[in-house]
């Protein structure tokens, strides 16, 4: 299973309801100060 974030509230150049896939930018907001604006998705990776 893959993480994926989807943002609740606005920050920087993301807007509510963008979806955060990249590995790395995940590990940014997670560690930033814009943690409480997201919240994680678990997404089953590929072939389901």
């Amino acid at each position: 299973m893959d993480i994926q974030l989807v943002v609740v509230r606005a920050f920087g150049a993301y807007g509510r309801g963008d979806v955060i896939t990249d590995k790395a930018e995940i590990g940014r907001v997670l560690a930033g100060g814009n943690a409480e604006c997201v919240v994680r998705v678990q997404v089953n990776g590929k072939g389901g």
